[in-house]
């Protein structure tokens, strides 16, 4: 199969499964538009994510059908990560009657453009509105899916500005009981400071794949970055554990924001970590601090870029606004993607759409014993 026949094929599916038609959407890269996925007999608009059913299914991961019968919106999903939505036309009759036989077809496509999307531009480019720099080319390729959930747990990211990012990465990783995050801000911009990121990225798994402890996996991580660029450059970091049994986290912070906790729909603030010194800088003397989550905490990490937007008038976005924004999306009930993506649109919004500095949300939400609520 080639990639750009996939709507043409899926729009035959559609006929045979009892549907008139059926167009597939994906989640534009600035995260505020489902962009259709088009061949030249299959016509469509964008639709917004605010307002709109197409925007509904996405956001709450939901199907949903039109009050008039005469559409179906499905959620595409790979495992848990959000791709976009299917649009399936009726022919006049109950939309909820087609919800089974679509559930199926809509994780066929989500695995087909995950799969195809190693080898081809085609999906890429729809979900691009704008040129992507060649640093952000860079990094993207090396980053993890933005979402991931199991049984006990999310963790979720965010990161902007989408088509510039230079600096920023961040990474996490689930071993038996063990899930490890980390968030990395290389200094500088642009393609100098993506190397940076990329080069403590990839000591970093090196390290953790080694079986290094966090401590000597930023000791690692440091001389990395000290013989590759010297002491001149360096990266700022959280790099972080937790128990999925015990809800035990574990915390090394080298000169990176300090993370915050919100639980049961109030802010506890900042963890208690050492600000430590910056991963590149030598002979490191690193901190652990532990901490003891509940079940339903969320553990949000991020970079300076977000705290430190600017808007017109100069104002910070600052921690209070960012710890407002998460405790409010909490008391709405989102889900953690949903409200990852609400808060980095408003950071954005808060400078104009036109960050001045790369801007990373990495949050984690541990269920305990329970089914994280993604999954529900």
């Amino acid at each position: 199969m080639r990639p750009e026949d996939l709507p043409r094929l899926v729009d035959e599916a559609a006929h045979s499964l009892g549907a008139s038609g059926c167009r597939i959407y994906l989640i534009a890269r600035d995260q505020r538009a489902l962009v259709p996925l088009i061949d030249e007999l299959l016509d469509a608009d964008c639709h917004g994510l605010d307002g709109t059913l197409a925007g509904r299914s996405y956001r709450n991961t939901e199907v949903i059908a039109s009050a008039d019968g005469g559409r179906l919106w499905v959620p595409l999903l790979d495992g848990t990560e959000r791709l976009g939505v299917l649009e399936v036309l009726t022919n006049g009759g109950d939309a909820g009657l087609l919800r089974e036989p679509f559930l199926p077809l809509a994780a066929l496509i989500a695995e087909l453009v995950v799969s195809k999307g190693q080898y081809t531009d085609t999906f890429e480019r729809v979900r691009r509105a704008l040129p992507m720099g060649v640093a952000a080319e860079m990094l993207w390729r090396q980053l993890p899916p933005l979402t991931f959930a199991a049984d006990r747990f999310v963790v979720t990211a965010q990161l902007e500005p989408w088509n510039a990012v230079g600096g920023d990465a961040f990474d996490y990783s689930i071993d038996g009981d063990i899930l490890r995050l980390a968030v990395f801000d290389g200094m500088g911009h642009g393609l100098a400071a993506t190397l940076l990121a990329s080069v403590a990225l990839a000591a970093y798994r090196n390290a953790r794949r080694a079986g290094m402890d966090l401590v000597l996996t930023a000791k690692a991580v440091d001389a990395v970055l000290s013989a590759q660029f010297g002491p001149e450059s360096f990266v700022t970091a959280v790099l972080a554990e937790l128990d999925l049994t015990s809800g035990t986290l574990r915390t090394l912070c080298a000169a990176h924001p300090a993370p915050l906790l919100v639980r049961e729909g109030r802010s506890l603030g900042e963890l208690d970590v050492e600000p430590g010194v910056p991963l590149g800088f030598g002979d490191r003397e690193d901190t652990i601090v532990t901490a003891s989550l509940q079940p339903g905490d969320r553990i949000l990490l991020f970079s300076d870029g977000v705290i430190e937007a600017r808007s017109e008038a100069g104002e910070f976005f600052g921690t209070d606004r960012l710890i407002d924004l998460l405790v409010r999306e909490e008391s709405h009930q989102q889900p953690p993607p949903e409200t990852l993506r609400r808060l980095i649109v408003a950071v954005l919004d808060h400078q104009q759409g036109a960050l001045q500095d790369d801007a990373t949300l990495l949050m984690l939400e541990w269920a305990g014993d329970s089914h994280a609520v993604l999954l529900h």
